[in-house]
């Protein structure tokens, strides 16, 4: 048997010697897009709203609105809207602010001026909206009331979430959950228009079960876009 020679393994070839003779790759090869400035993203979410504010004007221009505005008290249909209005700006102010360290607002405070947001609404409602009349009808009437205002949030929400799309950088569920409570109550404000039965339950009901809807599947989709 021979001896075993172990100057021989130097014959052996490296098969990694190759690869690592080549310089590494330069990553100026694969350039990374710019991020958009603040001015372009600040007009893009303007865009968003100015396009959400006209799907709702254009349900009430060319499929319903109310047979008795011009009967109506102008002060009762100003409420109607003011106060569904005030309450989206509640809850897109609670997911929209920067907050004080640019991470948007804390978990506390989301968790306060959200329900503050549907507090808004509901005690505004009470305060103001006439005593309920059709107690007969009232499911039916509301059922169709929540699903119009669903498809009225549809637009608003959708638009809300892609404008804001990887700009959470923290909470993004519940700040989501935000953009759905504004949708739904901007859908109940085009309700006040599109609907003529101002009783206090039918509005929270029918016109106003879609800002917790809303707030749901903002959440939702917050989560699983991790926007």
């Amino acid at each position: 048997m021979d001896d075993l020679d172990l100057r021989r393994l130097a014959d052996i070839p490296d098969p990694f010697s190759e690869p690592a003779a080549r310089p590494p790759r330069s990553s100026g090869e694969r350039p990374l897009a710019a991020s958009p400035s603040r001015a372009h993203v600040r007009g893009f979410r303007l865009l968003a709203v100015a396009i959400a504010l006209v799907s709702q004007a254009a349900w009430l221009a060319f499929v319903e609105h109310r047979n008795d505005m011009t009967a109506s008290s102008p002060g009762a249909l100003l409420l109607g809207i003011a106060i569904p209005l005030a309450a989206a700006a509640v809850a897109l102010s609670a997911a929209a602010r920067p907050g004080a360290l640019g991470l948007g607002e804390s978990l506390s405070r989301l968790s306060t001026l959200l329900p503050l947001s549907l507090a808004v609404f509901v005690t505004g409602t009470l305060f103001v909206a006439q005593k309920d009349a059709e107690v007969g009808s009232f499911w039916n009437h509301a059922a169709r009331c929540m699903a119009v205002s669903a498809v009225l949030a549809a637009a608003p929400l959708a638009l809300g979430v892609w404008s804001f799309r990887h700009a959470f950088a923290a909470a993004a569920p519940w700040r989501c959950a935000g953009l759905g409570v504004a949708a739904g109550a901007l859908a109940a404000a085009t309700m006040s228009l599109a609907c003529s039965n101002g009783g206090a339950l039918h509005v929270l009901a029918g016109h106003g079960a879609m800002m917790l809807a809303g707030g749901v599947v903002g959440a939702a989709l917050g989560r699983a876009t991790r926007a």
